[in-house]
């Protein structure tokens, strides 16, 4: 009975933060109505001393009106690096599917259920599927600046990658996962955009997860523009499962279409 306590408490504070997004309809400026989608293709290339290649891309669509929003994101990459015995080994690739639905979108609070799915063979992940509710809470919506934080509580599955079981090392977990999402246009072809996701464990949180993406974007024109990308994540369980190390960024550059 003591080991289910906060588990309990944990599910209770998740309801209660999705009922009080319910209850508060306040309606925000700067809606961005119907369907709205982007693709992006990075590359980075290293010679001389150190060979290496990195391809990656990603791919968002979405629909809001005023009672709901669904969006949905693809994201992957893949990299080869050349050894001194000749040859090249796979040194990254990974995917990320995840999926939403936000009911009041346009609302100061607005509560929301996501979902996910992903494989990262730095990370040693095999397959990891999550699955939660929440709620988000908007400071900012303007046509310049966006601002916003959520709460929200998931399910979690991981498969290491075989070969790399550890008998101390949970399949299935339940996490807090707080966000932070903001974005700010510069000028009229300069916009900056940011995202952390923070997520512990709810029975331990000295194991966590925090996943931070920058982006800034230069306009050529009102489909294209230029980006440079900085992608960091942080795993505290991932040398646990074969991972070289807990940390994982890179830096892109590359071109974004919007539709």
């Amino acid at each position: 009975m003591k080991q289910a306590a906060p588990l309990a408490r944990a599910i209770g504070t998740g309801i209660l933060v999705t009922s009080l997004a319910l209850i508060r309809p306040a309606l925000l400026p700067a809606q961005e109505i119907g369907w709205n989608g982007s693709t992006e293709a990075n590359a980075s290339l290293f010679f001389g001393n150190t060979e290496q290649w990195v391809v990656a891309g990603s791919s968002k669509l979405s629909y809001s009106d005023s009672s709901v929003e669904i969006r949905g994101e693809l994201r992957a990459d893949y990299a080869e690096t050349s050894v001194d015995s000749g040859g090249s080994v796979v040194s990254r690739r990974a995917w990320l599917f995840s999926t939403g639905v936000d009911l009041s979108p346009f609302s100061r609070v607005s509560p929301f259920f996501l979902g996910s799915a992903e494989s990262s063979l730095q990370a040693r992940i095999a397959r990891r599927y999550a699955a939660g509710f929440g709620g988000k809470l908007t400071y900012i919506q303007t046509d310049d600046t966006k601002l916003s934080t959520s709460l929200a509580m998931l399910w979690e599955r991981t498969k290491v990658m075989d070969g790399n079981s550890n008998p101390d090392l949970a399949s299935s977990r339940l996490r807090w996962s707080f966000r932070i999402k903001g974005s700010h246009k510069l000028d009229d072809r300069i916009r900056f955009t940011h995202e952390t996701f923070y997520q512990p464990s709810v029975r331990d949180m000295q194991h966590f997860t925090i996943t931070s993406n920058s982006t800034l974007t230069f306009d050529l024109n009102k489909t294209l523009g230029f980006t440079g990308s900085l992608h960091d994540s942080y795993d505290s369980e991932a040398r646990r499962r074969g991972a070289r190390s807990n940390n994982d960024g890179q830096f892109l550059v590359g071109l974004r279409a919007r539709y």
